[in-house]
């Protein structure tokens, strides 16, 4: 909700306490209400991002042109190393108690299906994700977005088609980068401190052989799913922004909030099912 909404919810609350049980109640059933139909309004712009995002037609020069542009923002300006931690304490702590017949299936279930998709999720959402709410909250304060629509540009098509899509392809590519990087330095550390006695091949190889075909549904599954919603909450919360700069700045840790939530829940959800 925005300030304004908030700053009503409080008022009703109020008069529900003046009105007695039966006005509370009505506040609660409102938001009941409210909430039911914030879901299926987000609901149907996901399905019309899919629907427009297949057709041939949405991808003209200038919607390209945006969508390489969020993908190099994306892309090339987030990521981390924090994997070659849990790599080399997994082979470390293994290796002491002799139960590196383990490490493959160890690093499956906690690197790649798990802390990758995550970690990266989370890089995303503060780095790239507060960054698109902010803009798209801007350009609605600024009139910028009515601007796009007097010019006879659909907002929906060069808005908000680009960057879902973005994010959804970057988010993937950016969490094998993350565990390609994360193995490889995990492995050169291992061998640099002298607590590695296998070859690469027979560690990557390790790596491979525990990984079942669920392990290589749930990597993209997870990505492009998290990625998908996080834009999704970012682009539909940034342009909901009404009124003054205020707004824009209550708006910014809502949005955030919805997205790692949404984060966890589907990586729950998938982790359960696969």
């Amino acid at each position: 909700m925005s300030e304004s909404q908030e700053l009503a919810v409080e008022r009703n609350l109020r008069a529900a306490g003046k009105a007695g049980p039966g006005g509370v109640t009505a506040i609660i059933g409102q938001w009941a209400i409210n909430q039911v139909l914030g879901l299926i309004q987000f609901t149907s712009i996901a399905v019309a991002v899919i629907w427009q995002g297949l057709r041939p037609l949405t991808w003209r020069r200038t919607v390209r042109a945006e969508f390489f542009e969020q993908c190099l923002q994306i892309g090339m300006r987030a990521g981390s190393l924090v994997g070659l931690g849990i790599v080399y304490q997994a082979i470390y702590w293994l290796g002491v108690f002799g139960q590196t017949e383990f490490t493959g299936s160890i690093l499956v279930l906690v690197l790649v299906r798990e802390v990758a998709p995550l970690f990266v999720a989370l890089t995303v959402i503060g780095r790239s994700g507060s960054v698109i709410l902010v803009e798209l909250g801007n350009m609605q304060i600024g009139g910028q977005v009515r601007m796009l629509d007097a010019q006879g540009i659909d907002p929906f098509l060069f808005l908000i088609i680009p960057r879902v899509v973005a994010v959804s392809v970057c988010m993937f590519s950016l969490t094998i980068a993350f565990i390609a990087v994360a193995l490889g330095s995990g492995f050169l550390a291992g061998n640099a401190l002298g607590s590695m006695d296998f070859t690469l091949y027979d560690f990557v190889f390790g790596i491979l052989a525990k990984m079942g075909l669920a392990d290589f549904a749930t990597i993209p599954l997870k990505t492009v799913s998290i990625g998908f919603v996080v834009a999704l909450i970012a682009c539909t919360t940034g342009l909901s922004v009404s009124g003054s700069r205020s707004d824009l700045l209550a708006a910014l840790p809502r949005g955030i909030t919805k997205s790692v939530l949404a984060t966890l829940l589907i990586s729950g959800v998938l982790t359960l099912l696969l």
